[in-house]
């Protein structure tokens, strides 16, 4: 039985694990560091391990600080198993690019990941399609979690009886099936014929029909200056 008054967490929670079955969970972050560099293995990871320490404290003293408020969705990432590096982009790139910080992906890999250039953050996202997919789908997440808020101000709006309503009615039975735009029927009606033996009036008609939908004579004259 599917609860439909689960958390949006827990919707996240189920997109990201859904997502992450398809990640290929055998990237080596610390295989690209160590070739880049031209260090050994335990080099690349001692460096990795200085600089998690290093942002797990950041994280600590700059928690409030509003361009640093991808922090939390890493920790999801980073709680579901992703790579601490690998979480880290995955939850900056999708935030809010409006007061990001830091601003710049070369910035996010020399001063908060550790890594020499941003380099080995592009061959990630070139052997692994999964990384830009999971990014899009964190940036779409606020939508699915205000989904529901959506539709119930819609609803609201919807049953005023003013003409303000009148935009949120019809999209409603639009959505429902219930009504569909006679421009929309007469282009549906078109489509089976040729559309150059149809007359220029009918073809004006049908091209101004969505304008004549909101016309001002269902409008009180006193509102229109509201």
């Amino acid at each position: 039985m599917i609860d439909h008054y689960a958390q949006p967490y827990e919707v996240t929670m189920t997109l990201w694990d859904d997502l992450q079955q398809k990640f290929e969970m055998d990237l080596d972050e610390l295989e690209e560091d160590r070739k880049q560099r031209s260090i050994s293995y335990q080099e690349a990871r001692q460096i990795s391990e200085t600089a998690h320490r290093v942002f797990n404290q950041l994280r600590l003293t700059d928690r409030d600080d509003p361009g640093m408020d991808w922090f939390d969705e890493y920790l999801k990432l980073f709680e579901v198993g992703f790579p601490w590096r690998v979480a880290c982009y995955i939850a900056w790139a999708s935030s809010k690019k409006i007061g990001r910080k830091p601003k710049f992906l070369k910035d996010l890999a020399t001063d908060i990941l550790g890594l020499n250039s941003p380099r080995v953050i592009h061959m990630w996202r070139k052997n692994y399609k999964a990384i830009d997919a999971f990014v899009t789908s964190m940036q779409i997440k606020p939508f699915e979690e205000h989904r529901r808020d959506v539709i119930d101000a819609t609803i609201n709006s919807g049953i005023n009886e003013g003409y303000k309503g009148f935009n949120d009615r019809k999209m409603m039975l639009e959505i429902l099936g219930i009504y569909k735009p006679s421009n929309v029927l007469k282009l549906g009606e078109a489509g089976k014929d040729d559309m150059h033996k149809l007359s220029e009036d009918v073809l004006r008609e049908m091209g101004g029909e969505i304008s004549s939908q909101f016309s001002l004579k269902d409008v009180d004259e006193e509102k229109i200056d509201e």
